[in-house]
């Protein structure tokens, strides 16, 4: 069985994201008072909005994951998951310089693609040995069938 996840990134977006947190909060005690007093709290609760967002999609991407057994894939990118049996599967590509691999599903004329984004090239060798885990499982659920 395989669980991955980008460890990598999950750190740099929790970090990135404290940043921003920390960036605004200071950015707001440094604005004097009577700028600060111009805002509406519509507008505060706007920009709190915005920062927001930027930050659950900055964790959705980072909370990406992939996990694979006997059975099949459960590919989650971002906030989609995507659940396939290893016979949809065609191929899996993971060049060099490819920041993450892509899996080939349903037509092996016209695939689809499918970002496993939990499997990432900043991870290194431990993305390589996810990458040949998931090529045995395939190799193992084909001899099977």
């Amino acid at each position: 069985m395989l669980v991955s996840y980008p460890r990598r990134m999950r750190i740099v977006g929790s970090v990135f994201s404290g940043v921003l947190v920390a960036a605004v909060i200071v950015g707001w005690i440094a604005l004097p008072p009577h700028l600060r007093a111009l805002f509406t709290p519509s507008q505060v609760i706007t920009l709190l909005l915005v920062l927001f967002v930027i930050i659950a999609v900055i964790m959705a991407v980072a909370m990406s994951t992939v996990r694979a057994d006997h059975a099949g894939l459960e590919i989650r990118n971002a906030v989609r998951i995507h659940k396939i049996g290893w016979h949809q599967v065609c191929g899996l590509v993971y060049r060099e310089g490819d920041p993450w691999p892509t899996l080939l599903i349903n037509d092996r004329e016209d695939p689809d693609k499918i970002m496993l984004l939990g499997i990432q090239r900043t991870d290194h060798q431990r993305a390589d040995r996810a990458v040949a885990t998931l090529r045995r499982l395939r190799t193992e659920a084909d001899a099977a069938r």
